[in-house]
């Protein structure tokens, strides 16, 4: 081997060294300063059984509807999304007024009569399981979702997003309860 390939061969090995070492600081820099893991939801015990999400938009807000909360300033406006390319099972399984009632005993303050109020509006929304656009077999295994967003005078502040698996009124009992807790736990937090 030649005197001239051999110094080539200690520069190539320096270069891949000093390269190794700058991208394995960089690694390290951007593990420890870089973006932070977005939460997905509270961690609640019950937002692990299925899919769950929830987000605050305003904590100030989200303070203000809690109190009025405590203060029984609340509103309750729920609705139905039934599916458009097949049956609706969840009609004959529970209805708005179940499921406001299921809201109203798991906050457990009576509504007083204020001029502002917390709206909690809510959609119970069935998985169209026939929808052609619906690919993906995993879209086609729960039930459908409740869809939560907390307001006070129009403005959103938190949304929970959670899948329930089964036609079932229980289950979705303890989805508005597991959404309720949520809320709960990032006022108080």
């Amino acid at each position: 081997m030649s005197i001239q390939t051999r110094q080539s061969q200690i520069v190539n090995n320096f270069f891949t060294f000093a390269s190794i070492v700058i991208l394995s600081i960089v690694l390290m820099l951007y593990a420890k300063y870089g973006p932070e893991e977005k939460r997905v939801n509270s961690n609640l015990e019950c937002q692990k059984i299925t899919f769950t999400t929830d987000k605050i938009f305003n904590e100030k807000n989200l303070l203000q509807g809690y109190a009025l909360m405590e203060q029984g300033a609340y509103e309750i406006n729920g609705g139905f999304i039934k599916p458009r390319f097949g049956k609706s099972y969840l009609k004959d399984k529970i209805s708005i007024e179940e499921a406001d009632l299921f809201f109203s005993h798991k906050i457990a303050i009576p509504k007083a009569e204020k001029e502002k109020l917390m709206t909690i509006k809510y959609e119970i929304v069935e998985n169209d399981k026939n929808d052609p656009r619906k690919k993906d077999e995993s879209c086609k295994l729960h039930a459908g979702s409740l869809m939560t967003s907390f307001r006070v005078s129009g403005k959103e502040f938190f949304r929970v997003h959670t899948d329930f698996l089964q036609y079932d009124k229980n289950e979705i009992k303890k989805k508005i309860e597991c959404t309720l807790d949520a809320f709960k736990y990032n006022a108080k937090k």
